[in-house]
């Protein structure tokens, strides 16, 4: 009798970006590849997307849908995804997850100027307890990473900085989360130092980066402090995507490499995923 998986595994298949594959890919090399949620948001219902025709897709679907049509069981994704935080709300999720056979792979937090740069202490500490909030919701989901945006890290508040990731990462310890943290398109060795200073781990992301030169050199680095997962766009104007795989090969990274990718950039959210994908799994 065919199990789950197998059943999944097989239909993605035939189903991914409505054609075959020539021949199924290869498993091992789709449980290094998570998909973000982001790539979908055109797709997704929510009250942000109001008026939508092709917003058709609920929160609680995308993991299924992730696995049936591309035979990937990792999914990310951002905070402000989720319509609800509730017990039940998350109790639900995490069912609809194991379903699946899926896990979440990091939720992305971004609270706008609720960030660790902030120069008010008060705002600081309400980053803090916002973020605790988040590790918990990511520990009731199984999640094994949260990522906090830095917010720029100026000069005169990069200590207060360092002080504010420390306070996340104890609390992150004690509930078995990772704090991560990508360069946002600041100076990557300015972030690398804060991550190090702070205890905390590195995000890499081969598409996010100011200028075409600090790829190459970063990612190097970066991939060496990975809490075990990277994201993976696709900017030929920036980087080769297929080089930051090399590289990441070439430091011993083994991690997760989850596609990002923007409605800005097609239409088409499936064919979009597909084009990252068949990059990883020529590459990977």
């Amino acid at each position: 009798m065919m199990k789950r998986r197998e059943f999944l595994m097989s239909s993605a298949a035939v189903a991914a970006s409505g054609s075959a594959w020539a021949q199924r890919p290869d498993q091992a090399k789709l449980d290094r590849i998570a998909v973000m949620s982001l790539c979908f948001a055109p797709l997704l219902k929510g009250t942000a997307r109001p008026g939508n025709p092709k917003a058709t897709l609920d929160l609680m679907d995308l993991a299924g849908m992730v696995a049936e049509r591309y035979g990937i069981h990792r999914v990310e994704f951002q905070h402000a995804d989720f319509p609800s935080a509730e017990p039940t709300y998350l109790q639900e999720f995490r069912s609809r997850l194991r379903q699946a056979n899926s896990q979440v792979n990091q939720i992305n937090l971004d609270f706008a100027n609720l960030n660790i740069s902030a120069p008010d202490r008060v705002i600081r500490l309400e980053t803090i307890d916002l973020t605790k909030r988040w590790i918990d919701y990511a520990a009731a989901l199984d999640c094994p990473r949260v990522m906090v945006t830095h917010g720029g890290l100026a000069p005169e508040v990069r200590q207060s900085a360092v002080e504010t990731l420390k306070t996340m990462n104890a609390y992150g310890k004690a509930k078995n989360v990772f704090v991560t943290m990508d360069p946002g398109n600041a100076p990557w060795e300015m972030v690398v130092e804060v991550i190090k200073a702070a205890g905390i781990w590195a995000n890499p992301d081969c598409g996010n980066f100011p200028d075409k030169e600090s790829p190459a050199a970063a990612l190097r680095v970066l991939y060496r402090m990975s809490a075990g997962s990277s994201r993976v766009q696709h900017v030929p104007n920036k980087f080769d995507t297929a080089d930051a795989i090399k590289i990441a090969k070439e430091v011993g990274y083994k991690g997760v490499f989850s596609i990002e990718t923007s409605s800005r950039n097609s239409p088409d959210p499936h064919a979009s995923v597909r084009a990252i994908l068949d990059i990883l799994l020529a590459n990977i």
